[in-house]
């Protein structure tokens, strides 16, 4: 059984304070939805409504690294 493409999609906030994330999560979304989608595509947030996202939030010296994707994100390797 072939396993489905994963997709994945990052952005970066400022802040260290959860209430400022907000911008940035919305951002990965977009860019997650902007690679599942056809070429052409108008309609790109039903892609994702119904889907199970995965999400990471890491540590930057200035803020986070949020990422989101549609399977299970792993560490790289250090």
């Amino acid at each position: 059984m072939t396993e489905p493409e994963k997709y994945s999609a990052t952005a970066e906030s400022s802040s260290m304070d959860p209430h400022d994330w907000g911008r940035a999560m919305a951002l990965a979304v977009t860019r997650l939805a902007e690679q599942i989608a056809p070429e052409g595509s108008d309609d790109i947030h039903t892609l994702l409504v119904g889907r199970d996202l995965h999400l990471k939030i890491s540590d930057e010296p200035a803020g986070v690294t949020i990422r989101v994707s549609t399977g299970p994100i792993s560490d790289p390797p250090a």
